[in-house]
């Protein structure tokens, strides 16, 4: 990788960093799917189904008048208003409140007021018996649950209103949605009716009121007449507007008196007071057939109880009574007949004596009076007979009235349940799954987990990458021949693994030369290969990075400064030495020959002081001690590069007292294992401790990437041997 970082190469989409991830993480992404479409499975298995049955509604907004059907008007634009309304109507409490009481809800199972879990596991412990709830919480808790079961909704902008219910029963649920549908639309019929039925009434209280105006009109008329007769038969020279008035009056009184009789009359007929009846009505023939009534009652008390002669007379006695019944019937009703023609006799001499009153010729001022009574009484008649006509009309459309809403598709039992729908659960909780996975997978590898490529490295970071290094695949240390990683660089010169060293050792002294140059004969340059924690592949870079500069004909020295766990010998297969350890306690002066304590390596010629531990002596002082600065000193003297294999910067702070006296720092990442903040950690510590002009590079070691596709891909510039 460069030394420069692009924003936009940090955030851009790399495919093949994406499927790596999947690659590396697969098992996490596949364990929480599974778990995630266990847990799915599990619900599944407990929940209860439930089924959904739908009852269609359409709602006709239009205006119906059955006496009248061409007048139904419809198409306002308020239409859509009224079915939006007419389906919040569909599930008021009203309508829900009847549905309860139609299907009995209170004891059914499943709507019903049922005891809790926590009341059952109280009353099993004998804390607390369970106590009934009230009526009206018991409602509460029915209509609760009904309204949880029902949803209506208006299908789109039709007018047609779904009523959907829910219920554990498949029939019960079809029943639930049409009586709710059956409830709202008898509770609209019934609100029509009452809403007639009360104009009715208001129009009823109003006919007394106009009826009584009319007879106050009449009357007016009537007295003003007579009060003036006189007058105007004098004024008019007609006396047979006298006459008229007289035959008037004779007939109201005689019709005042055949009401009388005719009342007295119907009233002896309803009670069977035939002697009564005969008397008032004065008829022969009623008066006979009395007469043998009587004659037959009185032989029938004469006769024995249970004779053929009883019976015979009690067979005589109900025919009789027949023929009394039959006869005061026809005389009452001929009393009647001639009661009404009385009646309009008197109505028809009344107008005349109107119209001839009108015809005459009349003094000014009567004839305006007489117009004015008779336009207040025409008025009178006209606002009664209005409001009669009003009034019947109510009466008829009371009992003729329809729904505006109809049923059009009653629900039917549902053949397979709405809820749960384990296709659409699992596939739901298998997406979850895989989303919950990929999402751990790159907080893990982005957050919380290690670094992935060189450029996350570099943007989070705010240091280069030199490379990244490929794993190796050996077990343990050393391959079956006996090589370990790092013997790659001169087994195998020109593998994947040797480049990525050279290419930290080229990264290295392009970075050193960048450096002001110090005055004085040129020293050997101090490079630190550190990290944050233990087996990071440290020891194995520094040993390789040694090597490459070995065998690029430059002397070099590596020096393992890990006192607390030495291990560049085990890389090397050699016995440590405790040279470098004793030098360090014993304080050596400046005749100390370096070479005493140094061992080379044979494949590339590097010379290498191995470390040893001693647990009664505190190594960051031997580290920091006058004479390790001496040590230094002296090898920059005698060599041209000088490796520092630290201990990592997280358990020890060796590593910050060596960071002071590098040229530069090489910092080994293992790339995806590291916690992000463990690394940022130890490159603040470094910065803090290292010259400001010290060079500091990242390297990842141990990619997990395929070497054959990598070797594939360059295939004429690498050899695996």
């Amino acid at each position: 990788g460069g030394y420069g970082f692009d924003l936009m190469d940090a955030n851009a989409f790399d495919l093949r960093n994406i499927l790596q991830l999947f690659r590396r993480r697969w098992l996490l992404i596949v364990v929480v799917t599974a778990v995630s479409l266990a847990t799915a499975s599990i619900a599944l298995f407990a929940l209860k189904p439930v089924y959904t049955a739908t009852t269609l509604v359409l709602v006709d907004p239009s205006k119906k008048n059955l006496l009248d059907p061409e007048s139904q008007i419809s198409g306002s634009s308020s239409d859509s208003y009224r079915v939006d309304s007419e389906a919040e109507l569909v599930e008021s409490e009203t309508t829900l409140l009847q549905v309860a009481k139609d299907l009995n809800l209170a004891s059914d199972p499943e709507f019903g007021v049922r005891i809790g879990m926590r009341e059952q596991l109280l009353a099993f412990l004998r804390i607390a018996e369970p106590r009934a709830p009230s009526g009206d919480q018991a409602l509460q808790v029915v209509m609760g649950n009904l309204r949880d079961a029902v949803t209506v909704q208006r299908r789109g902008l039709t007018f047609l209103i779904a009523v959907n219910a829910r219920s554990g029963r498949p029939q019960f649920a079809a029943d639930i949605a049409n009586a709710v549908a059956r409830s709202y639309i008898q509770a609209q019929l019934q609100a029509k009716v009452t809403s007639t039925l009360q104009s009715r009434d208001i129009i009823q209280a109003r006919l007394a009121d106009a009826s009584s105006t009319v007879a106050l009109s009449e009357t007016a008329f009537d007295s003003f007449v007579d009060e003036n007769l006189q007058r105007i038969s004098e004024a008019t020279g007609r006396n047979d507007l006298q006459t008229t008035r007289a035959e008037i009056e004779r007939l109201t009184r005689a019709r005042a008196q055949s009401a009388s009789l005719a009342d007295q009359a119907q009233l002896s007929l309803d009670t069977g007071d035939w002697a009564t009846l005969a008397t008032s009505l004065k008829d022969e023939a009623l008066a006979s057939l009395n007469q043998q009534r009587a004659y037959l009652e009185n032989a029938l008390n004469q006769a024995a109880d249970g004779s053929q002669t009883a019976a015979d007379l009690k067979a005589s006695l109900a025919e009789i009574d027949a023929n009394l019944k039959q006869r005061a019937s026809t005389v009452v009703d001929a009393l009647k007949s001639d009661l009404s023609k009385s009646q309009a006799r008197a109505t028809e001499l009344r107008t005349q004596l109107r119209t001839d009153i009108l015809d005459s010729n009349l003094p000014s001022d009567i004839l305006t009076r007489i117009y004015g009574l008779q336009q207040q009484a025409e008025i009178a008649r006209q606002q009664y007979q209005t409001l009669l006509t009003r009034q019947n009309d109510l009466d008829t459309q009371a009992f003729l009235q329809v729904a505006d809403s109809r049923v059009v598709s009653e629900a039917t039992p549902p053949s397979a349940p709405s809820f749960p729908n384990p296709r659409l659960i699992l596939l739901a909780s298998a997406l979850v799954g895989i989303a919950v996975g990929i999402g751990l997978a790159f907080l893990i590898e982005n957050y919380f987990g290690g670094f992935t490529s060189e450029q996350q490295a570099e943007a989070l970071l705010k240091v280069p990458v030199a490379t990244a290094i490929p794993r190796q695949r050996l077990r343990g240390r050393v391959n079956s021949d006996g090589l370990g990683v790092a013997d790659s660089l001169i087994v195998s010169p020109l593998s994947v693994f040797s480049e990525s060293i050279r290419r930290i050792r080229i990264s290295v002294e392009q970075m050193i030369r960048r450096k002001p140059a110090v005055e004085g004969p040129p020293k050997g340059k101090v490079v630190i290969v550190s990290s944050a924690a233990p087996n990071e592949g440290k020891t194995t870079i520094a040993l390789s990075l040694a090597r490459a500069y070995a065998l690029s004909g430059l002397s070099t020295l590596l020096i393992d400064c890990d006192l607390r766990k030495p291990s560049v010998h085990k890389q090397l297969g050699m016995e440590s030495s405790e040279g470098l350890l004793e030098y360090l306690v014993g304080g050596a002066g400046d005749g100390f020959d370096l070479k005493t304590i140094m061992a080379v390596d044979g494949g590339s010629g590097a010379r290498i002081v191995f470390g040893a531990r001693r647990s009664d002596v505190a190594t960051d002082q031997l580290i920091s001690g006058k004479t390790f600065a001496r040590l230094i000193a002296a090898a920059q003297n005698s060599f041209d590069v000088i490796v520092l294999d630290t201990p990592p910067v997280g358990p020890v702070v060796d590593g910050l007292y060596l960071a002071g006296m590098a040229d530069a720092i090489v910092f080994v990442v293992k790339w995806s294992a590291t916690p992000q903040q463990e690394v940022r950690s130890a490159i603040a510590a470094l910065n803090s401790a290292k010259s400001p002009d010290t060079p500091l590079l990242a390297v990842l070691n141990q990619q997990d990437i395929n070497p054959r596709a990598y070797r594939g891909k360059y295939a004429g510039y690498y050899a695996e041997t």
